[in-house]
């Protein structure tokens, strides 16, 4: 495993970064999300000599507020990461997307609106207590996985979705992997009541609006392309 990583602080091929802004949720998951940076990352990150800007969050949604602070320099790193579960992922994902419209001049209340697309990268290392974009971009929860791969450049493109408000088009927000309604959004809403629980507030918050048999209503409109495409068009599709 040394010889491996001793490897990687050397090796000239890839498109590797060399500063990055790292953020740490440590209320996220078990706690462990400041244990995983000392113990895995840390170590990785000083044998590829990559530098990093660290910063604990203190409360919910300070990533994006910082992302969106005009004193943040984006130019000067190569991507920002995340360590934390979903929550953390979705702050930076729309603190990123959002300062980028804003410094192009783009409405994003727009629903219409084509978007500017980020050049700098985005990861995340798992420490929440689901992590589902983790598993749906890569296909497993190791945080040392994810951070070789992040120091080896390794990259992978996503889809994200915009939330809109249909009265008025507002943006609620953006997302990416997932977006909940109903039953499945009830339960994410009760389960923050109850962080301290843990990952085992998902089953309570689950089990007790069940049992409750609220029933949910809506409409669905989907918009279908009526020529073949590919994951790589810049055509946005759209569900209404």
């Amino acid at each position: 495993e040394f010889t491996f990583l001793k490897l990687i602080s050397i090796d000239k091929a890839f498109d590797r970064p060399k500063r990055l802004l790292l953020f740490i949720n440590p209320f996220g998951g078990n706690k462990k999300g400041i244990q995983i940076f000392e113990q895995k990352v840390k170590p990785i990150l000083q044998i590829s000599r990559i530098h990093s800007n660290v910063i604990i969050t203190e409360h919910s949604d300070q990533a994006k507020e910082i992302l969106l602070n005009d004193e943040t320099d984006l130019n000067e790193y190569d991507g920002i990461i995340c360590i934390g579960g979903d929550g953390m992922f979705g702050e930076v994902l729309n603190g990123v997307l959002i300062r980028i419209q804003q410094e192009n001049r783009i409405n994003y209340d727009n629903i219409d609106a084509m978007l500017k697309k980020p050049t700098i990268k985005l990861g995340i290392i798992p420490a929440g207590s689901t992590d589902a974009v983790v598993y749906a971009t890569c296909g497993h929860k190791d945080p040392i996985h994810s951070i070789i791969s992040i120091v080896l450049g390794r990259t992978i493109s996503i889809d994200v979705g915009a939330v809109h408000n249909r009265n008025d088009e507002q943006l609620i927000r953006y997302t990416a992997s997932f977006m909940g309604y109903g039953f499945f959004g009830d339960t994410i809403l009760e389960s923050e009541r109850i962080r301290w629980m843990g990952p085992k507030r998902y089953d309570w918050a689950g089990v007790k609006k069940f049992f409750k048999h609220r029933l949910y209503s809506g409409e669905i409109k989907i918009c279908l392309e009526p020529n073949d495409g590919s994951p790589k068009d810049y055509n946005p599709c759209g569900i209404k």
